[in-house]
């Protein structure tokens, strides 16, 4: 697999695949990576080939890092690459268009997945497109949502052969028993009053500033609340300005990376995940406070309208970049006190778990052997 993440760094591809991987290699596969160096903290997986992060400034203006790249593909990770009987690509970087040219070559088909950000911001590029060059190479795409892949064809990024998967959640997320989740709360500390959680990196697109700007309006009505916020990134220097600013230091926690063996118990503490981002694809946290029994409010990017969809009971859509409404959604929902209903935690066992996403992969993989790399 390519990926330009893997744990700990914060992003959506750098959860699926670790977890494909793992339910891989319980049904007997060999599953090897290539990926960029994590961001922050040393490379911990054993089964990875790292690849140098790209050099910004002058060299990036240059081209120099995408020539540095090409390189350090050529020399790590061409064996790793050529020796697999299918790739699967996750998203789209320089090093992943580099490595479907080196497997389509060395006529081996690849997959490749879209999480967002790469349709969101797409712009055709003349005369030659890589990224449209390897959307219509791959022997499948899969998009991580409905409304992504409309985006998609609209854009007349139009693959050969494509589908949606949803993103799984770990089994670690689930819900907690009454007693388990005060337990839980009391050894945060949260158990004086209502508890808001966000999972998010920190970055203007996740809109973070609104649930902080909202907060004043939410304490007037429950005064011993809190918001907590799981991420790290450029907005933090702006996120703290913010909170003292808005006198928030007693209510309000950026708490940094957290490890995401950990997160369950923040998603299950919490009376109310809260995501105000001003795009997301598919909010897969949201997905994880679901299957922990958490309600959610999310703003009305194209995931917070398709997750919506998806669980109409338990989900909460509210105007982006507008704390006013976040704010009244958030003490209304507070104010009901309701947990998840079983119709949301039933459909989350039976299509959001890692069995059934690695199923359906395992097919597709299976398939483009059978079609030699190539789309129906």
């Amino acid at each position: 697999m390519v990926t330009p993440h893997l744990p700990p760094d914060q992003a959506a591809n750098a959860l699926l695949p670790p977890l494909l991987g793992e339910g891989l290699t319980e049904r007997g596969h060999e599953v090897s990576f290539v990926a960029f160096e994590p961001k922050q903290g040393r490379p911990t997986h054993s089964n990875v080939t790292y690849i140098s992060r790209p050099a910004g400034g002058w060299q990036r203006k240059l081209r120099l890092s995408q020539l540095a790249t090409l390189g350090e593909i050529l020399r790590k990770a061409r064996g790793p690459l050529l020796g697999a009987d299918v790739v699967h690509i996750h998203s789209n970087t320089f090093m992943n268009q580099v490595a479907a040219w080196l497997v389509d070559k060395g006529k081996r088909p690849f997959l490749l997945t879209h999480y967002g950000t790469e349709i969101w911001h797409y712009r055709r590029r003349r005369p030659v497109d890589p990224f449209l060059w390897m959307n219509r190479r791959a022997a499948h795409v899969t998009y991580y949502s409905r409304l992504l892949l409309e985006r998609s064809l609209e854009l007349d990024v139009i693959p050969s052969s494509y589908s949606v998967v949803y993103p799984p959640s770990d089994r670690r997320f689930g819900a907690y028993a009454p007693d388990e989740r005060e337990k839980a709360r009391k050894a945060m500390g949260v158990d004086g009053g209502p508890f808001l959680m966000n999972v998010k990196r920190l970055h203007p697109l996740g809109g973070q500033r609104y649930l902080i700007e909202a907060m004043p309006e939410i304490l007037r009505h429950f005064p011993n609340a809190k918001a907590w916020f799981a991420g790290e990134g450029e907005s933090r220097p702006d996120l703290e300005a913010l909170i003292s600013k808005l006198d928030l230091t007693d209510s309000v926690r950026l708490l940094g990376l957290v490890d995401n063996r950990e997160l369950p118990r923040y998603y299950a503490a919490a009376d109310l995940f809260v995501l105000p981002s001003k795009l997301e694809a598919f909010p897969t946290v949201a997905a994880e406070a679901l299957a922990c029994g958490t309600p959610v409010v999310t703003a009305d990017h194209p995931g917070g309208k398709e997750i919506k969809e998806l669980f109409p009971n338990d989900v909460e859509v509210v105007p982006r970049q507008n704390a006013d409404a976040l704010a009244l959604a958030i003490r209304e929902a507070l104010a009901s006190g309701k947990r998840c209903s079983e119709e949301t935690l039933k459909r989350i066992e039976d299509e959001f778990r890692p069995d059934a996403a690695v199923e359906k992969y395992l097919g597709l993989y299976e398939d483009a052997l059978g079609t030699g790399g190539r789309g129906a």
